[in-house]
């Protein structure tokens, strides 16, 4: 399906990321990912939506208040999995909006997340609350395995199509039940990204983890909003990958025709690196606090 509006600007703030900015002072790193997604449609209109909340909410409100966001002027939430370093500040952060407001994500959000492995067991990394206590704190959910559009020019993915299974990064060791009641492999199919169609610019695709893809997650930004895609943003779960397939990712995402790539939270070292000698001067860093501004060239 092609969706025709598009947004004549963007900016993005990222409220959460593993690290912390320096170009303002006392800014929160935290392992998770949140960012304030703001449009200006062609009316001149401005919508601001909110991709993810991080592990925690006070962090994101603090590094709010100090970078000039407003979270009361939210518009909707987008979650791109249910992933507790993505949905953790979710409570938190609907208290500090102040009013009702839709919260855009796959249907299988609630489904039960659990994670074993050697020592390292946790019996819940999935959303740390129910849905009748998010509802309570203002949320409207809309559960859809489609992609629609959340504000002029802004639009989630939906269940993304994994055209290329074999870059789409497992959380090895995640878990989930099946409808009898057995243990059975998450294969995360909630994972999902947003979109921005910017008019005279291209698709910005913005994915939380990206266990779907990056690549698959591109390619599903460049169907849905019918524009090649400009630059790919987020955290792309790369650090346990293979330098193999970190090339894999490198090369589909240049045979598409990237120009930007913005990278931080779980992308991990060695692939930020590959990024950097791919793209050079193109290639950014994300951290807490980071902000980029997108408009026609």
């Amino acid at each position: 399906m092609i969706w025709l509006a598009r947004a004549v600007s963007a900016r993005l703030v990222f409220l959460a990321d593993d690290y912390a900015g320096y170009e303002v002072r006392g800014l929160l790193g935290q392992h998770g990912l949140s960012v304030c997604i703001e449009v200006v449609d062609s009316d001149g209109a401005v919508h601001k939506i909110l991709f993810d909340t991080g592990q925690y909410a006070d962090g994101v409100a603090h590094n709010a208040r100090l970078l000039g966001v407003d979270l009361r002027e939210v518009k909707a939430v987008v979650l791109s999995h249910n992933h507790y370093d993505h949905t953790g500040g979710l409570l938190g952060v609907l208290k500090a909006i102040e009013h009702r407001v839709p919260v855009i994500a796959h249907p299988d959000v609630f489904k039960p997340s659990i994670y074993i492995r050697g020592n390292n067991i946790r019996l819940n990394i999935g959303v740390p609350y129910t849905r009748r206590e998010l509802e309570e704190a203002g949320a409207n959910f809309i559960v859809v395995r489609s992609p629609m559009e959340v504000a002029p020019g802004v639009y989630f993915l939906g269940e993304i199509d994994r055209v290329h299974p074999e870059l789409a990064p497992a959380l090895k060791g995640n878990y989930t039940l099946s409808s009898d009641g057995e243990l059975v492999q998450h294969e995360l199919r909630d994972d999902t990204g947003v979109a921005i169609a910017i008019e005279g610019l291209g698709t910005v695709a913005i994915g939380g983890c990206s266990h779907s893809g990056i690549v698959n997650i591109a390619e599903q930004a460049a169907r849905v909003t019918g524009m090649n895609v400009f630059a790919v943003m987020g955290g792309f779960h790369l650090v346990s990958a293979s330098r193999e397939t970190i090339s894999r990712v490198v090369e589909e995402l240049k045979k598409m025709g990237v120009e930007e790539v913005h990278t931080g939270h779980c992308t991990g070292l060695v692939a930020e690196y590959a990024f950097l000698e791919a793209f050079g001067d193109r290639f950014r860093k994300i951290h807490s606090g980071y902000t980029v501004e997108l408009k026609k060239r």
